[in-house]
């Protein structure tokens, strides 16, 4: 017997859901909100009725064996008559509200079934219970069932599932038969790199975390995928989550799924693409009224999801369009549904860590699922922002004025917000325009929360649509708002900052590990790798490790010889010495290119910093070919950018920031890029943000500065060094220049490959060292 377990929930919306797409962010609140309706209606009942009743029943039918399981909202027993009751909220007019949503009644007839089964019941009654938000009414459908009549309900229902089980059972056994014969796709495996496919398999037959820092070069992306592929031809786990930060890293996840596809073996892969880089219309709106793929969405995309998934394997972003153009249904949303089916799924980190846009399909219970996290020093920052919101008096203020006033419950709820925020404004301008404190104002939330009743309230209702998309904005705001404030604890900071007349309160999380750790115990392993995942101790303090944790750290598998790494520490880079500095840097920058026609990057730590080096150079050497970065680049502009490398056969010396787009995640092989100047020692601006990371973190391990500034600031300098050898064909020349680098507090932090380094002190040591450097190989 194969066995298929469902919610009741699932497995009627399955089959009977009809209707639109809504908000992700509005649904989120409706069911908030439904849920306090639900133990308002709950509470009026008297002593004989029960609320959120689990129900189970486990039945056979073919070659499945099918567990059904949920809550049913009441029961209510009452001289031997009894009531199954299912409780839905709805904005649509009191008058209009019907019983044409089948969906609402299978799920009460199925838990009306399971409990007559259990308690042996010939009939009973089954009610939905509509609750009107607007008017706050409720209005009710009865329907009496016998015994036989819902028995032949439920076992109608699955044999209309046969046709999704058998999917799915065709779909994991395929995958794993074939993974079992799985082979590594190269004739012999690169340095450090089977030992890192051994661990990650070990950490997977373990149920354990392992971070890796792997140096470019090995192979991280095969070290991972392979391993776990084969864990689940071995039925060790059941599905792999490969975890991006950025769309290169997605390609290159892409390539390396194509190259094990070649071996001929079934398995399903669906990548993730972002909403607005796979929405058909030109601007992005997700309303029904005005997207014709959101309207009637599950009324079509049952059709649309066996397609696309069972006559494709690599369900990848043109395969997902083509498919979705077809039936009329949204993209983005049926790639979701698809991934219910995938062995592999790719995507951004948002899609598991971020409480606001994550799978929800996959993580409310635990699952055996094995998470690869890849560029995993991505995931600190990137974190942060997740489990960060913040608010704006001047939004309140702009949204205020396209409300109309008539409307006294909305317009009120906001002006209650504006007062509260400017008595916040006028406390934090006595006190030097910035205050923080260890604890949320209870009073800012509520009053949050019931200007979102107001909102959707007001968009559900006949009212003029022109300035819905702003108010949608701050809607959706406010409801991350509250959100966040569900994860707020020791690790989290609630601060207020003044600019002027706006202010402006945040909830900031200066340590992810709770919200994170969350996360990985609905999974059986996780795999943390980057080629910079040093010290590791970092990572584990902020990403979910301890002292017990697993961890690797990789050499590089590249000939030392290959790079010629350089430290000039006589010049100052801080930012009081940067004008006196100038001219030295500019002059060392010219010896480190001067010695071999090519692509060189220089990268800065600000762009202001940048601008001010590039036309100190420029002006000192005009015949030098160069360009700059530009700030907010398309990705047409990024394109051109990078295009610009394949010609290497003259001085060419591009200025770009360190963290940049440019600094990390591109991959320019060979001739294309054959030396990175670094200035400065990547430490992120001093601001009031980044000083609560570092009081905080000061008062658990007296390591303030380092994680706050120093630890992030060297990881944007490795990275930027890193982009010069890519493959063992590569040469290339790396200058660090910074008077820091040659402390102990820097040096501690320089991996293995470039503690070979030489220090320069004057522009021709550098080109002495770099002539003999450039002639030798």
């Amino acid at each position: 017997m194969y066995q298929i377990q469902l919610s009741v929930r699932n497995l009627v919306e399955a089959l009977y859901l009809g209707g639109d797409l809504v908000s992700t962010s509005q649904s989120m609140e409706r069911a908030n909100l439904g849920a306090r309706i639900h133990r308002q209606i709950q509470s009026k009942y008297g002593e004989h009725y029960q609320s959120e009743v689990y129900l189970k029943i486990t039945s056979e039918l073919e070659d499945f064996c099918f567990t059904i399981d949920g809550r049913a909202d009441g029961i209510c027993i009452n001289d031997d008559k009894v009531l199954i009751d299912e409780i839905k909220t709805t904005y649509v007019p009191y008058d209009e509200i019907d019983e044409s949503h089948f969906v609402h009644f299978a799920q009460a007839y199925i838990y009306a079934y399971i409990y007559a089964l259990d308690h042996d019941i010939k009939e009973l009654d089954v009610q939905i219970t509509y609750y009107q938000l607007e008017i706050n009414e409720v209005k009710c459908f009865l329907h009496h069932k016998t015994f036989d009549e819902l028995e032949s309900f439920y076992f109608d229902t699955l044999k209309q599932y046969l046709k999704w089980a058998n999917l799915k059972k065709d779909v994991i056994e395929t995958s794993q038969a074939s993974l079992k014969q799985l082979h590594f796709p190269f004739s012999d495996y690169r340095k450090g790199q089977r030992q890192f496919a051994v661990a990650v398999y070990k950490t997977i037959l373990d149920k354990d975390i392992l971070f890796a820092q792997a140096p470019t070069g090995i192979g991280k992306t095969i070290s991972t995928l392979f391993p776990a592929l084969k864990a689940i031809g071995e039925k060790k786990c059941e599905k792999i989550f490969y975890l991006c930060a950025k769309n290169i890293t997605a390609s290159v996840a892409y390539d390396t799924i194509s190259l094990i596809y070649d071996q001929g073996v079934r398995f399903k892969t669906v990548a993730i693409t972002a909403k607005d880089k796979i929405c058909f219309l030109e601007e992005r709106n997700c309303d029904p009224k005005h997207c014709p793929y959101a309207k009637g969405y599950f009324d079509r995309c049952q059709d649309a999801l066996y397609e696309l998934v069972s006559q494709n394997d690599f369900i990848e972003k043109d395969i997902v369009c083509n498919v979705a153009q077809d039936h009329m249904v949204c993209p983005f949303e049926l790639s979701l549904d698809a991934s219910l089916y995938a062995d592999v799924i790719v995507c951004d980190y948002n899609y598991v860590f971020d409480p606001r846009v994550y799978l929800k399909r996959f993580f409310t219970e635990k699952g055996n699922y094995v998470f690869l996290v890849d560029e995993a020093h991505n995931l600190v920052e990137r974190a942060r922002e997740m489990y960060s919101a913040s608010l704006y008096l001047s939004n309140f203020e702009d949204a205020k004025k396209l409300l109309p006033k008539d409307r006294k419950l909305v317009y009120n709820s906001i002006q209650n917000i504006i007062r509260l925020l400017k008595k916040i404004r006028k406390s934090c301008e006595e006190e030097d325009n910035f205050q923080y404190y260890p604890v949320l104002d209870e009073t800012l939330l509520s009053t949050i929360s019931n200007f979102c009743e107001h909102l959707d309230a007001y968009f559900q209702s006949e009212h003029d649509e022109q300035h819905d998309d702003t108010l949608k904005q701050l809607y959706f705001d406010c409801i991350n708002f509250g959100k966040i404030a569900d994860f707020f604890d020791e690790h989290f900071v609630y601060y207020i900052a003044v600019e002027g007349k706006d202010c402006m309160v945040k909830q900031f999380c200066m340590n992810p590990v709770h919200p994170i750790s969350d996360i990985l115990k609905k999974g059986r392993s996780t795999i943390f790798f980057s080629a910079t995942l040093s010290p590791i101790d970092y990572y584990l303090t902020l990403l979910g490790g301890d002292e017990n944790t697993k961890r690797l750290s990789l050499p590089s598998p590249f000939d030392a010889k290959n790079c010629c790494c350089m430290i000039a520490n006589q010049i100052s880079t801080k930012y009081a010495r940067r004008q006196a500095s100038l001219p030295a840097l500019v002059s060392m920058i010219y010896a480190s290119v001067s010695m071999k026609a090519g692509n060189y990057i220089v990268f800065a730590p600000s762009y202001a910093y940048m601008h001010q080096i590039y036309e100190a150079f420029v002006k000192c050497y005009p015949h030098i070919k160069t360009t700059i970065q530009a700030q907010n680049m398309s990705e047409k502009m990024k394109e051109e950018f990078l295009s610009s490398f394949d010609q290497s056969d003259s001085l060419h010396v591009y200025f770009c920031v360190i963290g940049g787009m440019f600094s990390e995640g591109i991959d320019l092989k060979q001739e294309r890029l054959i030396g990175a100047i670094i200035v400065g020692v990547g430490l992120a601006q001093i601001n009031p943000q980044q000083d609560l990371i570092m009081h905080h973190f000061d008062e658990i391990n007296h390591m303030g500065f380092s994680y706050a500034y120093q630890f992030p600031g060297m990881n944007k300098v490795l990275q930027s060094a890193g982009r010069v050898i890519r493959s063992s064909a590569d040469k290339g020349m790396i200058l660090l220049i910074d008077e820091r680098y040659t402390t102990n507090r820097y040096l501690s932090l320089l991996p293995p490959h470039y503690r070979h380094f030489k220090t320069v002190s004057r522009p021709e040591d550098a080109m002495h060292i770099l002539q003999d450097f450039w002639r030798s190989i």
